[in-house]
């Protein structure tokens, strides 16, 4: 059985959230510190749980409006649960039903009155079996109808108990409450005394009697009450995972496991997992008891060493698949009656204390054993409310965490609370439900999809996860041409549509990927991520530089602290058979005057400008002679806009000279791709 959808309200700043639809297996509330996440979580969690967890209208109504609601009873959780195909048939059996098989099941809970709170389960396909109480006022009308037409004598004698039982019934409740089962009897009581010759009214007697043993019999879907109650899962709220300590004193913790806490915890699933029992491991380092031989002293040392031992060799086994940063190794010891735990590495092969690892390492460790032990123990199919985890790992740990919860959930369903961009899943945002707050009300909305409804700050975790997941994209997927900056992008991207209408032969190669790195001063640190990321160093990537001042500094910078030749690196010169030249002089010199000017520029060129070596060093001395601000990349941003526009909106009207400078330079790319070997400098 797997939470559906949820409705919360009327807690802590939550009116009301609405229906919201989970994930069958991982949901992720993301938002900002003091959205309400934690208000979702623990409201969930207080609508049925096996800690003895309740709701306090004091401390949990909404404060704005508690003093007026207090004495009111209101609705706090609606949950529903899809049923799998052999539940359904064992709540159908339950209840002897032998329709359409039910779907779902709900609970839903509220504050009934000031101090008390209620719980009801919910069976929507199910709810015909329950008859209303207007059968009893239906049954009335007819005796009373049927008494008035053949035995007016009886009107008085039953009019008072046919007025109460239409009363007592007409509120819609359920035929078999208390009162309605009161009002019934004692109407078949009435009915019986007015008219006891068995020959009158006697088919109006054996309708009543018939209605009253069926409301006698009580809920009909007792039994399907029953099964939910044994059946349907609780929440498991986590929100201190309790770490590990290097020592454990093992008195202290058999003593605390009367009253357990979050450290006593996860010192039980350490043992669960491990194999150890601690009374055992206590007994067998007691000091020698009076009459006891040198050699059995000796044997249960051994034994207890033994099991020591096996428990750090096989816990070993397990945890390295989870934790790939190192390989580590966890090894138990006992001093005296304290359990001690080390932990050695593939670097570090000499024990030591579990505290002085990282927190990290201590924080996954600790969280791995709960949920292991735990999803395979008394939470077994039960729902898991994870606030905030996770905070202490690295990215890609919180990455490898995303993996862990996949892998849980395929016993345990997961809700968990974020603010972390690397806990959310970039391939799978139809998980993910933001949390914020209303800006007019200041209370907690959920939304059931990642919309704009939330601010900025609600959303970034959101828009970081999908930049990623974006860039891993072009990291392994593709061969990478690392560009100078966007108008490279646009003015190739243009270039390229034109040349698959007019020159096909020609285009980039379809598997081609344009990365712009926002200038020269980010294209090294660029490179080096791109290139020294898993997997690239296996396929190809190029960078494509102006010939300029900057793309000469930065070609000699890769070459020198990157790549191992020149093979690598595209200048655009070479190809375009030009001494300097830059993107902007794909372009016919003309053109990107007009572009300027269509951009808002008064721009012409003296005769000096028209014969400048590059398009760039005309525009940048034309806008000096005019006293225009300087030629920067706002100017060149603009015009490449209009430039690409126009190609696109008309590829005929691109001029010649430009579709041959395209075709060398994609050509010369291609080329370069389909030649160019692996090189990394050492």
């Amino acid at each position: 059985m797997r939470l559906k959808r949820f409705r919360i309200q009327n807690y802590k700043i939550i009116d009301d959230t609405g229906w919201i639809d989970v994930d069958e297996n991982v949901t992720a509330l993301v938002g900002k510190n003091e959205s309400g996440k934690t208000g979702v979580l623990r409201a969930l969690w207080k609508s049925r749980n096996n800690a003895n967890a309740e709701f306090d209208k004091l401390n949990d109504y909404p404060r704005d409006r508690y003093s007026r609601d207090r004495k009111g009873s209101q609705y706090v959780v609606h949950t529903e649960y899809r049923l799998t195909v052999g539940e359904a048939k064992a709540l159908a059996a339950a209840v002897g039903h032998s329709g359409t098989l039910p779907e779902v099941v709900g609970q839903e809970t509220w504050y009934a009155g000031e101090d008390k709170v209620d719980r009801t389960f919910i069976f929507p396909d199910l709810e015909h079996l329950r008859p209303e109480s207007d059968a009893i006022v239906q049954l009335v009308d007819a005796v009373m109808t049927t008494i008035g037409t053949d035995h007016k004598n009886l009107i008085g004698a039953l009019a008072a108990p046919a007025e109460a039982a239409r009363k007592e019934a007409s509120d819609g409740s359920k035929l078999w409450v208390p009162q309605n089962v009161a009002v019934l009897t004692a109407f078949q009581v009435a009915l019986q005394a007015a008219a006891p010759e068995e020959n009158i009214l006697s088919a109006e007697k054996q309708r009543v009697t018939a209605l009253v043993a069926r409301a006698k019999k009580g809920d009909p879907l007792a039994p399907a009450i029953k099964w939910a109650e044994s059946n349907m899962p609780v929440f498991i709220y986590f929100d201190d995972y309790g770490q590990l300590e290097t020592r454990i004193f093992l008195p202290g913790y058999i003593n605390q496991l009367k009253n357990p806490n979050a450290k006593t915890r996860t010192q039980r699933a350490l043992f669960t997992r491990s194999g150890i029992d601690p009374q055992e491991i206590l007994n067998l380092g007691q000091i020698r008891a009076q009459g006891e031989s040198d050699e059995t002293v000796q044997r249960r040392k051994d034994k207890r060493r033994a099991l020591l031992q096996s428990a750090s060799f096989g816990l070993t086994g397990d945890w390295v698949d989870w934790w790939a940063e190192k390989r580590h190794r966890l090894h138990f010891d006992a001093d005296g009656d304290d359990l001690v735990l080390q932990v050695s590495d593939e670097k570090k092969e000499f024990p030591i204390p579990f505290e002085e690892r990282s927190q990290g390492f201590q924080w996954f460790f600790s969280f791995y054993l709960v949920f292991q032990v735990e999803s395979d123990d008394q939470h077994l199919d039960s729902i898991l409310l994870l606030d905030e985890p996770g905070l202490h790992l690295h990215p890609t740990l919180q990455q490898k965490l995303i993996d862990f919860f996949d892998r849980v959930a395929q016993k345990n369903q997961i809700l968990y609370s974020t603010h972390l961009p690397f806990l959310v899943d970039g391939d799978r945002l139809d998980r993910v439900r933001t949390v914020y707050l209303d800006k007019s009300s200041a209370k907690t909305v959920v939304s059931s999809d990642v919309r704009a409804g939330a601010d900025h700050d609600t959303l970034f975790p959101i828009q970081a996860a999908l930049g990623y997941s974006i860039a891993q994209t072009l990291f392994f997927g593709r061969r990478c041409l690392i560009l100078e900056g966007i108008t490279d992008y646009w003015l190739l991207k243009a270039l390229d549509a034109v040349l698959a209408i007019r020159d096909p032969r020609n285009v980039l190669a379809e598997d081609v990927a344009l990365v712009p790195a926002g200038g020269t001063s980010r294209l090294m640190p660029l490179a080096s991520i791109m290139f020294g990321a898993a997997g690239v160093g296996g396929k190809n990537m190029l960078v494509l530089l102006d010939t300029d001042k900057e793309g000469s500094n930065a070609k000699a910078r890769l070459e020198a602290d990157l790549f191992a030749d020149d093979s690598r690196v595209i200048m655009l010169g070479p190809v375009m058979g030009m001494g300097k030249a830059s993107i902007e002089d794909l372009a016919e010199r003309t053109t990107y005057v007009a572009a300027l000017n269509a951009a808002g520029y008064k721009v012409t060129l003296n005769a000096e400008e028209q014969n400048a070596d590059c398009t760039v060093d005309a525009v940048a001395a034309a806008f000096a002679r005019l006293g225009l601000p300087p030629f920067d990349h706002i100017a060149k941003t603009r015009a490449a806009h209009w430039l690409a526009d126009r190609w696109v909106a008309d590829p005929g009207a691109v001029e010649q000279p430009t579709i041959d400078k395209a075709v060398r330079l994609l050509r010369a790319i291609n080329q370069r791709f389909a030649t160019t070997e692996t090189a990394v400098k050492p």
